[in-house]
């Protein structure tokens, strides 16, 4: 009988590798300060392959992704730089995300007719699709994945979401029968073939700064749905933007999502769970035969994930909330309309750095806090700029505790709502949740 290494290695080869080729060098360009190229590349050491790790950054900044592959000393660096050395010896490269499809080593492996492919791909090479609830969106798709596996109950499993590789799937001695995956725009751009069952959230712009266009970043969200059939079904949020940018060609079962199938007992639940996130979540386990009585049970005990309207720290007179996650514009807009449904005094805290949003989105986050008139504290950044044209008097802090610092008095609600990046000032956005946490921590009780 062929054992799981022996069947996993053979799909690849299947895919990937020219036949009779023994021993293919594998590339993985960029592993990623937050640990990204970590479990591909255990998976792929643990399969015997030989490995090459690049990344631009040194062995200093990579620290904590290292120190996970300590138990590899067959895989082979390059840090603080990239080479084309690299890119010739290898038979396979492997995409981190944050490596541009444009980049001049990419260019140079399509060149040599080298195969490329990143995690996202060569996951849906090794499991069958039937298998995968994929979630994409520019906002919601973490909770909305982690909502669908939790309604699921014992017979799925989430992965993909932050911190959790694809590849911890074959961590488990049996696959179970669902496996519900997060898959951002970056993950998309190499999927040949999208999972069986697609779900998407929302869609604003984002990453513009990568894709160039607003149509170039739905293509690829839509990639989600690549080469579906007949069998294959999509659930998606009802609004204009997925409407215009749907594929019109699609030729599986299209399934949309609105505020109307919710169910009755929606209020219920925590108002940091989305009515998007709730209504595709229930489609989705009530496709695959669950019971209401069952959904309703797990959906009232599910507890959102961190830093997306994170409720951190409470005093008497105001509550502090992380939404680091609203990364773009559209993003913002949306949790500042879920905050103001709870809270009537709001201080946000926002900006940074443009992903060359187009203003029109730039203006919906000025609209909406012209709407519910919150306090605004900015960072510095290009976004905050653009922002300031639309929403009249700021305040401005150049640090996180000052901003915090800035904020703390305020009676209601104090928001961490960037609708930006804010490379600036903060490694990632996890960075920028971190330090908002440790600043309000701090304040004297």
């Amino acid at each position: 009988m062929q054992s799981k290494k022996e069947f996993l290695r053979e799909r690849l080869r299947a895919k990937f590798f020219v036949a009779g080729k023994r021993d293919p060098h594998i590339l993985i360009l960029g592993l990623g300060a937050l640990g990204g190229g970590v479990g591909v590349a255990r998976f792929l050491a643990d399969l015997g392959y030989t490995l090459t790790v690049t990344d631009l950054r040194s062995k200093k900044e990579l620290a904590t992704s290292l120190a996970q592959l300590k138990k590899y000393p067959r895989i082979r660096y390059t840090l603080g730089k990239h080479t084309m050395q690299d890119i010739r010896d290898a038979d396979l490269i492997i995409k981190n995300p944050a490596v541009p499809l444009e980049s001049p080593f990419i260019r140079a492996a399509k060149k040599k007719k080298i195969p490329i492919t990143n995690d996202a791909d060569l996951f849906l090479t090794l499991v069958s699709h039937g298998r995968i609830i994929g979630v994409t969106g520019t906002k919601g798709k973490t909770t909305t994945t982690l909502l669908i596996k939790h309604l699921l109950g014992k017979d799925a499993i989430a992965v993909g979401t932050p911190g959790v590789s694809f590849f911890d799937i074959f961590k488990t001695r049996t696959l179970p029968r669902w496996i519900v995956a997060e898959f951002s725009s970056f993950d998309l751009d190499l999927v040949s073939r999208g999972p069986s069952n697609a779900v998407i959230t929302s869609l604003f712009a984002d990453h513009l700064n990568r894709y160039g266009s607003f149509a170039a970043y739905a293509k690829a969200k839509m990639h989600i749905v690549a080469k579906h059939t007949q069998k294959d079904r999509a659930f998606v949020w009802y609004d204009s933007e997925l409407a215009r940018h749907f594929p019109k060609a699609y030729r599986g079962k299209r399934l949309w999502v609105s505020g109307h199938q919710l169910p009755n007992y929606e209020k219920k639940v925590s108002w940091r769970v989305s009515r998007p996130a709730i209504a595709l979540a229930v489609a989705v386990a009530r496709s695959f035969g669950m019971s209401d009585s069952v959904i309703k049970k797990r959906l009232v005990s599910f507890n959102a994930p961190a830093s997306r309207l994170e409720i951190i720290r409470t005093t008497r007179t105001t509550v502090f909330i992380d939404d680091t996650t609203s990364t773009s514009p559209g993003a913002a807009a949306f949790s500042l309309a879920a905050i103001a449904k709870k809270w009537e005094t709001i201080t946000i805290i926002a900006g940074g750095e443009d992903k060359k949003f187009p203003d029109k989105d730039i203006r919906v986050y000025g609209d909406a806090i012209k709407k519910y008139h919150p306090r605004v504290i900015l960072f510095p950044g290009s976004l905050s700029v653009k922002l300031k044209k639309y929403i009249g008097t700021v305040e401005r802090a150049k640090t996180m505790t000052e901003a915090v610092r800035l904020a703390q008095h305020t009676k209601g609600a104090v928001v961490l709502l960037p609708g930006a990046t804010s490379f600036n000032m903060f490694r990632n956005e996890y960075d920028r949740s971190a330090q908002f946490q440790k600043a309000v921590k701090r304040l004297q009780r």
